[in-house]
């Protein structure tokens, strides 16, 4: 089994342990063990399901609980008559659940600094961070202008957020990770390196525009965004108040 392969497959293990006994978790949990990276992101999820769990385990207002207990006793008196959905009173109290419910996601979500395809960009973060510039072609212009470049190396679709594009680029390159081609230049001031790359095969999705700031280990941090149906990473070293101001001076 390839990384790729335990990678899907252990995004949805279960951290209670319960599919441990089923022979494609066992093979996945084999390749995570034997790649350093993947076992970091494996780590990395336990430790965020295990904060999801945590998080949710929580008794409810006595208030809530007591008007909850009164709808669903009201649900079993006429479940024989009529349906839960014909019953406007009950379909509000779910719907509000559900609400609530969504909403607690997507502040814990918010609060842990995570996002869908989080764990692929900080690989090829780290794979970028790794590189030396005898791997990227020389080319001293600005980052507004490396489309044509890009399209000559066949990829299309080179783009940078608005106010990025007098970024001064001293070097470029195509890194291709598991198949999929990534556009890098490497920029002068600050250092640092632009990541353009098709959002879709990363399972990569943030609003359009919207900043996520996250630090990786070895004192890096990255910034990530989205342009229609691109992804758009930054990396440099240093610290999440530092990418903050850089970003903010655009």
């Amino acid at each position: 089994m390839n990384a790729r392969t335990a990678r899907q497959i252990l995004r949805a293990y279960r951290w209670s342990g319960e599919d441990d006994h089923e022979r494609e978790v066992r093979a996945a949990l084999k390749e995570a063990e034997r790649n350093p990276g993947l076992k970091e992101e494996f780590q990395a999820q336990l430790e965020f399901d295990r904060a999801c769990a945590k998080s949710l385990d929580r008794e409810l207002p006595a208030d809530l609980l007591e008007s909850l207990e009164a709808k669903a006793d009201a649900l079993e008196a006429k479940a024989v008559r009529r349906s839960v959905f014909r019953d406007p009173t009950i379909f509000t109290v779910a719907i509000a659940f559900l609400v609530l419910v969504a909403f607690g996601v997507w502040v814990l979500l918010g609060q842990l600094d995570t996002f869908s395809g989080l764990q692929e960009l900080e690989e090829v973060a780290r794979i970028g961070d790794s590189s030396n510039m005898n791997q990227f072609e020389p080319l001293e212009t600005t980052a507004g202008t490396l489309d044509d470049w890009f399209v000559m190396k066949e990829f299309d679709g080179f783009v940078v957020p608005p106010g990025f594009e007098d970024a001064p680029v001293v070097g470029v390159r195509i890194l291709n990770y598991e198949n999929q081609p990534i556009a890098v230049a490497a920029v002068a001031e600050p250092r640092s390196f632009f990541y353009v790359f098709d959002a879709h095969p990363f399972s990569f999705s943030l609003p359009e525009g919207e900043w996520r700031v996250v630090e990786y280990p070895g004192g890096h941090v990255l910034a990530a965004t989205q342009i229609g149906n691109r992804g758009f990473m930054i990396t440099m070293k240093g610290s999440r108040d530092e990418m903050e101001r850089f970003l903010s001076r655009k």
